[in-house]
């Protein structure tokens, strides 16, 4: 094995990682499947309460990432993320046989789904950062830009499968996602401890400063102030884009004086061209991460968001003007995604990257949660979309001003 390790290529890992990434992207993909199945298609429930199920999707995912870091670092990446793809797998067939009512659909394309894809999502992450020490932010980046383009994918497959009949699409689907996974599965092989790419010098750890050398267990990084801070800005920087995913639609319909409104078309390409946007944000945060450093680019990122939000009701006056702010703001989500996983990584260590963010990433599920089940309910209780925006774009400044008083933890 310690052979196999010395010779591998290690841009095979980055390609299995954004395969698997694919797959798990599919979990932006319940837009577009919500629609086909509520209604009395397959559940005799409105989309609203179908909602749920995607809301209990991203919460399995989260608590499962919890234990699976630990799990990929105890038996390796590659049996975690099988164990996940099979999960996956089972619970998106099942679908076509117990999905025809709510509460079938809540387990199977909910917990046993969404547990999947918490087991599977780290491992790559955890073992393409292992592998490129000296490209963190872009490798991560890369690693999750699978995750925020396979909606683009998956939602055209969703469209085509639902004309055959809706449990031929969740069978033809989880077929599709275990052949992914699998396949990437098979790159998921950590370097052999102590390896180095050739010609980089790891910088050396001193008491201002933990990258390289000083690793902190999930213990230790839970008992510092840097931890809670970068925690609670995640889910603050997080709500924002997730908030803007699950509304630009409504939002661009819910006045007939908008020049935007009713553009079925139009908004069906903005939120693919989005979904690219999306993925093109990890990975090139992750590079501006690698120039600056995590912190930089993350208060960056929040500036640039932050400005987009407050505009962002002002886009109804023109399709390009919305068009293109709606992209920026999935092209900072995405950066998100890939920040933090560097972050994580810069403050706390390497060694342990696949349990400790596994813990740093509840963040992301609990503004995941809120924002599938409670934005109806923000809009209403708020009065529109204005305060709502302005809301969130609060929410970028306070994630903006937490990263800034977070300064390297001392071991």
């Amino acid at each position: 094995m310690a052979e196999e390790k010395k010779i591998m290529n290690r841009w095979l890992v980055v390609f299995g990682a954004v395969l698997i990434q694919l797959a798990l992207g599919s979990l932006y993909s319940w837009g577009a499947m919500t629609g086909e199945i509520s209604g009395g298609n397959f559940l005799n429930e409105p989309s609203e309460v179908t909602t749920y199920i995607f809301g209990i999707a991203l919460a399995a995912f989260a608590i499962t990432m919890i234990f699976a870091g630990k799990l990929q670092q105890q038996y390796g990446p590659k049996k975690i993320s099988i164990l996940g793809g099979i999960l996956i797998g089972v619970g998106t067939i099942l679908s076509a046989f117990l999905g025809g009512n709510f509460w079938g659909l809540f387990i199977t394309y909910g917990i046993i789904y969404g547990a999947g894809i918490g087991f599977t999502y780290v491992c790559p992450i955890a073992t393409a950062a292992a592998w490129f020490p000296d490209k963190k932010g872009m490798i991560s980046g890369i690693a999750v830009a699978g995750f925020g383009a396979g909606s683009f994918i998956f939602n055209y497959l969703v469209d085509w499968f639902v004309l055959i009949s809706i449990p031929v699409m969740y069978i033809l689907l989880g077929i599709i996602y275990v052949a992914f996974i699998v396949i990437g599965a098979m790159t998921m092989i950590r370097p052999p401890d102590g390896w180095l790419p050739e010609g980089f010098v790891p910088p050396v750890a001193t008491e201002t400063s933990s990258e390289g050398m000083v690793e902190f267990s999930r213990k230790e990084m839970l008992s510092k102030y840097q931890f809670w801070l970068l925690w609670l800005s995640y889910i603050l920087g997080c709500m924002p884009g997730l908030l803007v995913i699950g509304t630009y639609k409504t939002f661009a319909n819910s006045d007939p004086n908008f020049s935007i409104y009713g553009l079925g078309t139009f908004l069906i390409l903005v939120g693919s061209i989005g979904a690219l946007f999306n993925g093109l944000g990890r990975i090139s945060w992750g590079k501006v991460a690698d120039i600056l450093d995590y912190k930089k680019a993350l208060l960056l990122l929040f500036l640039v968001q932050a400005s987009m939000l407050f505009l962002y009701f002002t886009t109804n006056i023109n399709y390009a003007y919305y068009f293109i702010t709606t992209c920026i703001i999935f092209f900072c989500f995405g950066g998100n995604l890939s920040l933090y996983p560097t972050a994580t990584a810069d403050l706390f260590g390497n060694k342990n990257l696949g349990q400790n963010y596994g813990v740093m990433f509840t963040a992301y599920g609990i503004a995941g949660f809120i924002q599938a089940v409670a934005t109806n309910q923000i809009v209403l209780t708020l009065g529109g979309y204005l305060p709502l925006y302005l809301l969130v774009g609060g929410f970028s400044v306070g994630a903006l001003v937490l990263v800034f008083f977070i300064k390297p933890p001392k071991k």
